[in-house]
């Protein structure tokens, strides 16, 4: 079955989706720890992705001036998407006294909200959101915990499908989702580094698993097995 998926993937061209391409970075303006290293090149970048056969690209959302910066670029070419959500690892900015919202959550989720039913043909998906026990040097456990939870309610409002990140978090990330099941219209998991029988777990649920940078060589089954075998599945 593998071998036959894999001479498949030979003779006939993938169409390939960037699911979540984080181009709001400075780095496309070429900016690099806070000094201007060269021009701005994001339609450089964005024209040899295509020419190479990149059909569309969801450009990822990580807080909520991201995500207006994503919705901004995704309005600016047809086959680009955006997400709206709050990435884990920036958590304390629910209740940031400079988040915007005057350090409310309930107002920073409201306008998350805002933003997500804004342009429904550009939004596809909220997040990113999840768990990373990996950097908790970023933002602490508990307030991942707690607004990452919050952040389902969204996906229900909007009938989204979650965009999800899990590091070294997987008992407690399925715990929250298992638990408001009834919330979740579907999902994919961009950023992951369980084990083989997580995976599977998270795609018993009902999840899709995405293929990025993490599944490397930290375990036997991230860098080899996962991507085959949830490929052929």
């Amino acid at each position: 079955m593998l071998s036959g998926a894999l001479r498949m993937s030979s003779t006939k061209r993938l169409k390939l989706i960037d699911i979540g391409a984080n181009l709001t970075d400075a780095m496309f303006r070429g900016i690099y720890h806070g000094k201007q290293a060269h021009k701005a090149d994001l339609t450089g970048v964005l024209d040899r992705a295509f020419d190479v056969g990149l059909e569309k690209i969801i450009v990822t959302g990580g807080n909520l001036e991201q995500s207006r910066q994503a919705l901004d670029l995704a309005r600016i070419d047809d086959r680009l998407y955006c997400t709206v959500g709050v990435h884990p690892t920036y958590c304390s900015l629910f209740t940031d006294p400079n988040n915007g919202c005057e350090g409310d959550p309930d107002r920073y989720q409201e306008e998350l909200l805002v933003l997500a039913t804004s342009t429904r043909a550009k939004v596809v998906a909220i997040g990113e959101c999840g768990l990373d026990f990996e950097r908790l040097q970023f933002c602490p456990k508990d307030v991942q915990l707690q607004y990452f939870e919050k952040q389902l309610i969204l996906s229900k409002k909007t009938g989204l499908p979650l965009f999800l990140h899990c590091r070294n978090a997987f008992p407690e990330f399925m715990g929250i989702l298992e638990k408001n099941k009834e919330m979740i219209v579907g999902g994919v998991v961009h950023s992951f580094d369980g084990t083989l029988e997580e995976a599977l777990t998270a795609i018993d649920f009902g999840l899709y698993m995405g293929i990025n940078g993490w599944y490397r060589g930290n375990s036997a089954n991230n860098s080899t097995i996962i991507p085959f075998y949830v490929t052929v599945r």
